[in-house]
């Protein structure tokens, strides 16, 4: 089943339809980019798919292929705009993750050294035995490969 163009109940939906205001930064038949109204650092930008998909794991190729091509593009100008010395590149993809609004969506956040954003995450504590490569061999089937 497609999924929707429009899910009445989406803030993201909203914005690409006009019913509520948002800065714009850059938008396309497929995608738009805009500033996020509580940004972790000034210039916090986000970049969404013009149709509804709840994660972008149900982005179907060709919007994440034309999403993809504007991200580099994007990251550069919000970089230069904000003289930020980085940025990270977030997406939360289910609750687990973070994910708030049920749109898939990336995040570019601007940073300067000694901001207040706390990162970078906890890391885990490896792979034992085989299980490196029985998880590898997982994700492999399940791409088809």
């Amino acid at each position: 089943m497609a999924a929707p163009a429009f899910e009445p109940h989406c803030i993201f939906c909203k914005i690409i339809a006009g019913e509520i205001p948002a800065a714009k930064l850059l938008e396309t038949d497929l995608a738009v980019a805009f500033l996020d109204i509580n940004p972790v650092n000034p210039g916090h930008a986000l970049l969404v798919p013009k149709t509804h998909h709840s994660t972008l794991a149900e982005l179907p190729d060709p919007y994440a292929a034309h999403l993809g091509e504007l991200l580099p593009r994007l990251c550069r100008a919000v970089v230069a705009a904000t003289r930020a010395e980085g940025f990270n590149l977030v997406v939360n993809n289910g609750r687990a993750a973070g994910q708030t609004v049920d749109h898939g969506h990336w995040h570019i956040i601007p940073r300067l050294r000694g901001d207040s954003v706390h990162w970078p995450w906890p890391h885990g504590r490896g792979y034992a035995d085989d299980e490196l490569a029985q998880l590898q061999a997982r994700i492999q089937s399940a791409l088809g490969a």
